[in-house]
């Protein structure tokens, strides 16, 4: 089990498989249809998968989806396990925790943006990251403080 420790200093520490099953919470509106298309068209599903994400995927596992294979949510569930435990690991192989900031920048912004949390940068897609993480940050924070009682 990988845990990655919480969105902010002191939180609690949330699975990564509890982690992928809020991404959702943030991507898209409630009761949004499987086949919901956002960012113009380029992405795809209750994940708001990108195609570059399915190229990812297709390279870590040696599968062969498709981006329409992002339409379903269980294949949309294994692809962001899949491709943020890969990153998550190769973050703790240099040394650093992985954080949910670390796994929302991989998301949002590529496996590559994960060194933007501790080396931030002036420019526009560090503005659009820090965009994301507050606007999914409230959702983690809530559900770890709501199963911390569990």
């Amino acid at each position: 089990m990988l845990l990655i420790t919480g969105c902010c200093p002191a939180s609690p520490s949330i699975t990564l498989k509890d982690f992928v099953k809020l991404i959702p919470q943030w991507e898209v509106y409630p009761d949004s249809p499987y086949d919901v298309v956002g960012d113009n068209g380029a992405a795809y599903g209750h994940y708001q998968i990108h195609k570059v994400m399915v190229d990812d995927y297709n390279r870590i596992t040696g599968s062969k989806a498709t981006h329409t294979d992002a339409f379903d949510p269980v294949f949309s569930e294994h692809l962001a396990y899949a491709v943020l435990s890969h990153y998550a690991k190769h973050i703790a192989s240099t040394g650093v925790t992985p954080t949910a900031d670390h796994l929302l920048f991989i998301w949002n912004g590529g496996g590559g943006a994960w060194k933007r949390v501790e080396s931030a940068r002036n420019d526009q897609k560090q503005i659009n990251l820090n965009t994301y993480r507050s606007r999914a940050t409230p959702i983690i924070i809530k559900y770890i403080n709501g199963n911390a009682n569990l």
